[in-house]
C-alpha cells in the first residue's frame, strides 16, 4: 500500500501545529487532531481546501492527546460546528481538573482554549465512524492519557506523537517522569501486535510500509534507552525543543527579550534548577547550538525559526 484509501486525508502541517487527519464519510466527517490555537483558522481552510468538506459537515474531533499543539483548534471548530469531541478516559479527566502541568498549558507557557469532551474512549475500544472502525490503542509515554487508532481494514494506525517517521517526541522528565520512558517503550513494543502499513504521525510527514513502521519502532525504542543511560542529554533535548516550540508560538522578539521570557518560565526554570544548577549560561548556550545547527536564525534582531508552524 503506496497511498492513503480514498475516505482518509491527510494534513501534514508543522512542529506547533500537530497534523490532523480528514475520515470522510458521505454525511459528515472526523477529524483527527486540530493543532495549536493560532492555526484554527488556516486548519478550517485546510479542510474546506484540501479535503473539499464545509466546517458545517464535522461530525467529530478525536485527540490521540490533549497537548496544546494538538486539541488548540478543538474550541474553534467546535463552537462553528457543533461537533463532538473524543479523547481518552485519561485525558478527560485531566481536561475537566484542568491540571496546568499534565496538561502543558500554564507551566509550559502554551495556550489551548476550553472545549467540552463530550465522549471518552479506553484502550480496547471501537470508535466506528461512517464505514471505518478503528481500535484505541495504549499509547502513554509522551503523554499519560495519549491512545492511538488503528484501523485494521486499511492497515493503517493513527498515532499522534508515539511515533514519528524521524525524531522522537520528547517525554518530559518533571511531567511523565521516568516512568514516563518506560510506559513509551511498552506502547512502542505493543504496535508490533499490528499489522499497520501507513502510520500517521502528529507531526512529520507518513510512515509508509511495514518494514518502515518497524524500523521506525525498533529506532524509537534504541532512543529511549539511550535517554534512560544518559538523562543529561535527555534533559537537554527536552529543553531545546520547548525554545523551538516557543519560538514558534511568541511573536518576533529579539534574543534578550526571548531569553528573558524563557528565565520567567516555570518549563525552563524548574528542569534547569533540576537538571542544570548553577548553569547561568544554560539557555544562551542552547540558543547558540540551535543556530549553529539553523533551526533558529536571526532576522532584523528578532530570534525566528526555520521550521514550519
Amino acid at each position: 500500500m503506496s497511498a492513503l484509501p480514498s475516505h482518509i486525508t491527510f494534513l501534514q502541517r508543522g512542529v506547533l501545529n500537530s497534523n490532523s487527519v480528514v475520515v470522510h464519510a458521505p454525511d459528515g466527517f472526523l477529524v483527527f487532531d486540530t493543532g495549536y490555537f493560532t492555526g484554527a483558522r488556516a486548519l478550517e481552510r485546510a479542510i474546506a481546501e484540501q479535503a473539499g468538506r464545509p466546517l458545517a459537515e464535522l461530525a467529530m474531533i478525536v485527540n490521540t492527546h490533549a497537548h496544546p499543539d494538538h486539541t488548540g483548534g478543538n474550541a474553534y471548530l467546535q463552537e462553528r460546528s457543533g461537533c463532538e469531541i473524543v479523547t481518552s478516559d485519561i485525558d478527560r479527566m485531566l481536561i475537566e481538573s484542568g491540571d496546568p502541568v499534565t496538561l502543558m498549558r500554564d507551566w509550559a507557557d502554551l495556550q489551548c482554549p476550553s472545549f467540552d469532551v463530550t465522549r471518552a474512549v479506553r484502550p480496547g475500544d471501537t470508535l466506528a465512524f461512517g464505514g471505518s472502525e478503528f481500535i484505541v490503542v495504549e499509547g502513554a509515554g509522551h503523554a499519560a492519557g495519549e491512545v492511538s487508532y488503528y484501523c485494521a481494514r486499511d492497515k493503517l494506525l493513527v498515532c499522534g506523537d508515539l511515533l514519528w517517521q524521524s525524531g522522537f517526541s520528547n517525554v518530559v522528565p518533571l511531567v511523565e517522569g521516568i516512568g514516563g520512558l518506560a510506559r513509551h517503550e511498552r506502547s512502542l513494543s505493543a504496535l508490533r501486535g499490528f499489522d499497520v502499513e501507513i502510520a500517521i504521525p502528529g507531526h512529520g510527514p507518513l510512515i509508509v510500509g511495514r518494514d518502515a513502521v518497524r524500523r521506525r519502532i525498533d529506532e524509537s525504542v534504541e532512543t529511549i534507552r539511550f535517554y534512560r543511560a544518559h538523562r543529561d542529554r535527555w534533559a537537554t533535548t527536552v529543553l531545546k525543543s520547548f525554545i523551538v516550540m516557543h519560538v514558534l508560538a511568541g511573536e518576533l522578539v529579539t534574543r534578550s527579550g526571548f531569553v528573558g521570557r524563557c528565565e520567567r518560565s516555570p518549563w525552563f526554570q524548574e528542569q534547569a534548577a533540576r537538571f542544570f544548577p548553577g548553569d547561568e549560561q544554560l539557555l544562551d548556550a542552547l540558543i547558540d547550538e540551535l543556530l549553529g545547527r539553523r533551526i533558529l536564525r536571526v532576522e532584523h534582531d528578532r530570534l525566528t525559526c526555520s521550521l514550519s508552524a
